[in-house]
């Protein structure tokens, strides 16, 4: 138990650091590329890389139901099985990377007339999407066999490593090719070629740690059509604003939309990442039968998530507009000042955080199957309420689309790993999800309309506004958690002054 809880920890830390550079990079970049290429230009670059990323419907479905198959064989130490199931990994994307080429050759072809580009030739959008697909080719080729296998293994600090410096030398070569006027078409090459060297550093990690045995034996990974169909529905969740903003409204409503959803999408990584690692715990304990400790694990999951949620969503949601008006100051092809929106944003997110413990159940349980009209559901609802609202407001309308579908799968979520996981009282895990909610949307709404009497015009009276937001919003999120978790809070706390 302290060996499998000090590797949930150690995974935690390299995934919050991993994040947080992750953010970082993730504002730097497309500041860099807005203020020099324009707005079309880096939403024409956004949108070619969520098209691109539809191909990879297969890729979460399989790594789910496989991590759901390794949990057993891992805590076990049946190399044979093991090796089996990795393999079976390993072949499956290789025929899915030899798909996505033919994929992003038929993209290629059509992208300039579905898009309706302007900024570019068509030549050359051929070329920028055989560019942003080189590195995912090989990543289906040699790298998500092994990300799975570490993950799984509660080996995700690995996978932590190296996304820190592919993130980081991909800053330094963006940088140094906008310095020297590079065009973008070079920038986003450079780009891939960094994210290439991931893949090559897990195949030499896994062929160093790991036996892997080749066997006549080939291992059937059970629920694989349920695991590819829902990631299917995940995929359409993720991708569909971006699709449809390209499709029914302007590149330029990408560009506004790109810029929030880093934030919101950042921040989400950062809250979770406190807990990194725990669906591998879960999957351990429930495969061997510790069901008492499951629980407890859980709570204590749910409260640190509750506590992060209502303090960094709640600040967030109170200083992401003057946040985002400084970082495109200067910037008038696209109108970036969309208050509804960010707040719609922010909470649908921040109600994604909520639940997430309740859909690593699922996984960890290797209950996909049983558990798939939560993702159906939430897929068909974003495409429905989206699809009917763009057009009133392309970005209100997306957003509602978002928080709706994102709402649907809450519920679900909470229900079915209460009952059929846990086993645990619905009623008051649903209490506790509407208690949260409200009072993360009442201290929203209360700082955002303090804040407006604030001439933030400055990054350093931001972070001192920032700051100061932080700790009230801090505390009340503190106070929250001891209301609704108080037992599992003072047995943290008693641990942690224990310590001292």
């Amino acid at each position: 138990m302290d060996k499998r809880m000090r590797r949930a920890k150690i995974n935690a830390l390299s995934t919050l650091l991993a994040q947080l550079i992750s953010t970082t990079v993730g504002i730097v970049i497309p500041w860099i590329m807005i203020d020099h290429f324009g707005s079309e230009a880096y939403g024409a670059t956004t949108s070619i890389a969520s098209f691109l990323s539809y191909i990879s419907l297969f890729e979460g479905g399989i790594g789910r139901v496989a991590r759901g198959a390794l949990y057993g064989p891992l805590a076990a130490g049946d190399e044979e099985q093991i090796s089996q199931i990795y393999l079976a990994i390993k072949r499956f994307f290789s025929v899915i990377g030899l798909a996505f080429v033919g994929y992003t050759i038929v993209l290629a072809v059509v992208y300039y007339d579905i898009a309706d580009v302007t900024v570019f030739d068509r030549k050359y959008v051929f070329a920028l999407v055989l560019v942003i697909a080189l590195s995912k080719v090989a990543e289906y080729m040699w790298g998500i066999s092994n990300i799975t296998l570490l993950n799984a293994h509660q080996r995700q600090y690995i996978v932590n490593s190296v996304t820190m410096l592919s993130n980081i030398l991909n800053l330094l070569a963006i940088t140094i090719l906008v310095s020297f006027g590079s065009d973008i078409l070079w920038v986003k090459l450079a780009s891939s070629m960094v994210f290439l060297i991931k893949p090559l550093v897990f195949t030499i990690y896994v062929k160093s740690h790991y036996t892997i045995k080749k066997s006549k034996t080939r291992a059937v990974l059970k629920n694989k059509a349920t695991g590819i169909a829902q990631h299917i529905a995940y995929v359409v969740q993720n991708s569909t604003d971006v699709l449809i903003l390209t499709v029914c409204s302007d590149l330029k409503f990408v560009a506004v939309y790109s810029v929030y959803h880093l934030i919101t999408f950042s921040l989400r990584n950062i809250v979770t990442s406190f807990t990194g690692g725990m669906e591998a715990v879960f999957g351990d304990m429930i495969a061997k039968g510790e069901q008492e400790e499951l629980i407890a694990t859980y709570e204590k999951y749910k409260l640190i998530l509750t506590v992060l949620v209502i303090a960094f969503f709640g600040t967030a949601a109170i200083l992401i507009l003057p946040f985002v008006k400084l970082y495109t100051a200067g910037t008038t092809d696209a109108n970036y000042t969309q208050p509804m929106f960010a707040f719609l944003m922010v909470m649908a997110e921040a109600l994604n955080c909520l639940t997430w413990p309740c859909f690593n159940l699922t996984i960890a349980g290797n209950k996909l199957r049983e558990s798939r009209i939560g993702a159906y559901g939430e897929a068909a609802i974003n495409v429905g309420v989206s699809l009917a609202l763009v057009f009133w407001n392309p970005l209100v309308g997306i957003a509602i689309g978002t928080l709706a579908a994102v709402l649907f799968k809450s519920i679900f979520y909470i229900v079915f790993s209460g009952k059929k996981v846990l086993c645990i009282s619905v009623p008051r895990m649903i209490a506790n999800a509407i208690v949260v909610s409200g009072i993360l949307m009442a201290v929203s709404a209360i700082g955002m309309a303090v804040i407006q009497n604030f001439a933030l015009n400055s990054y350093l009276l931001w972070i001192v506004a920032g700051f100061c937001t932080f700790t009230v919003v801090a505390v009340i999120a503190l106070l929250s958690g001891l209301l609704l978790y108080p037992s599992i809070f003072q047995n943290m706390k008693n641990r942690f002054l224990k310590r001292q």
